[in-house]
């Protein structure tokens, strides 16, 4: 007989959303001006945008010390207590009522202690009194987080201003608009994957996450203006994936395969060393197994692997093979690596 038993305990909802959002893209593209973010996309549209800015306006990007590198625009932090992503004026508003110390708490993405953060609010001076941490672990960083919150009223003051007016500009719209095809074309790739919420999150990011909660809702945010990148802004019932649209990310993902696979061949300290030695001059494989003091057979192994990534040359002369390094394809490989990250 077959039996089931139903314990009466409901499974949380949890609420996924796809959106393209206006504010996110503002944001994106004044991390851009004040050289949190450099990347092609935001840079082509940059110059438009900001010739419509107020000399207020141009003032805070030029004031904004560049030593403060969080890697991102810092104003998307405000996302999770102020989840406005098709409303400026909102977001703005939902900024300018927090206090200053849970401002500056989630401007740096919650990574200074609230308490401490109140205790840095009120005395910005006593930063040097406290543990060295990554965020002011140079004398440049120090003193520039100390002018940051010795001035925060300015700083609150110029960035909503300066978010309102990137919106406002006549060219950031019609931007907005080139490439909301675009952005919904990411949005349906994303959406046509079929993945539990954390799992797809997981996937947009590349990675998979260290830090992790029972998240009630996603929001997965295609950016033109974050792209390449990808960015994951997350508490303990929010998590927020903001990805660029620019490259599909099939493509991304393909990408990453291929440099995987490219670097799989690279990491063998005998391949590493054989093709430092083959970037100089071509050689015969039983003189390639002398110099690293491993048998011909395996050298001939490393050497398929190596040809088969077009990371070595061959060239018979008579009836002896010779091997060299391609320096073009290793170049193109290291650079499509940087790039790529």
């Amino acid at each position: 007989m077959a039996f089931e038993k139903d314990d009466g305990m409901k499974k949380p909802v949890v609420v996924v959303d796809h959106v393209y959002s206006p504010v996110v893209e503002a944001l994106s593209l004044l991390g851009f001006f004040v050289g949190a973010t450099k990347n092609e996309f935001a840079e082509a549209d940059s110059g438009k945008v900001l010739a419509e800015l107020s000399s207020e306006a141009k003032k805070i990007i030029e004031m904004w010390p560049k030593s403060i590198a969080l890697g991102f625009s810092p104003l998307l932090n405000f996302l999770l207590p102020c989840p406005y992503f098709h409303d400026v004026q909102a977001f703005v508003e939902g900024m300018d009522q927090l206090s200053d110390a849970e401002y500056v708490y989630n401007f740096f993405s919650e990574y200074i202690p609230l308490p401490q953060v109140e205790e840095l609010v009120e005395a910005p001076a006593s930063l040097p009194d406290y543990e060295e941490t990554i965020l002011w672990d140079t004398d440049e960083k120090r003193e520039a987080i100390m002018e940051f919150l010795a001035s925060l009223n300015t700083y609150r003051r110029g960035f909503s201003s300066l978010v309102v007016e990137i919106d406002a500009s006549i060219e950031f719209q019609q931007a907005l608009e080139a490439k909301k095809e675009m952005a919904e074309t990411a949005m349906q790739e994303v959406q046509s994957i079929s993945m539990e919420p954390l799992a797809l999150a997981q996937y947009v990011m590349g990675k998979s996450f260290r830090r992790t909660s029972q998240y009630k809702m996603f929001y997965f945010i295609p950016s033109y203006y974050s792209s390449p990148g990808r960015i994951r802004l997350f508490n303990t019932e929010v998590c927020i994936v903001i990805y660029g649209c620019a490259v599909p990310l099939s493509d991304v993902i393909d990408t990453s395969k291929e440099l995987e696979s490219q670097l799989k061949v690279l990491a063998d300290r005998n391949r590493l060393l054989m093709l430092r030695l083959l970037s100089g001059q071509r050689e015969y494989g039983a003189k390639i197994a002398e110099y690293l003091g491993i048998t011909t057979a395996t050298v001939s192994h490393h050497l398929e692997l190596l040809k088969k990534a077009g990371l070595v040359k061959e060239e018979k002369v008579g009836n002896i093979k010779y091997f060299s390094c391609d320096q073009e394809k290793v170049e193109q490989v290291l650079a499509e690596i940087r790039d790529f990250i």
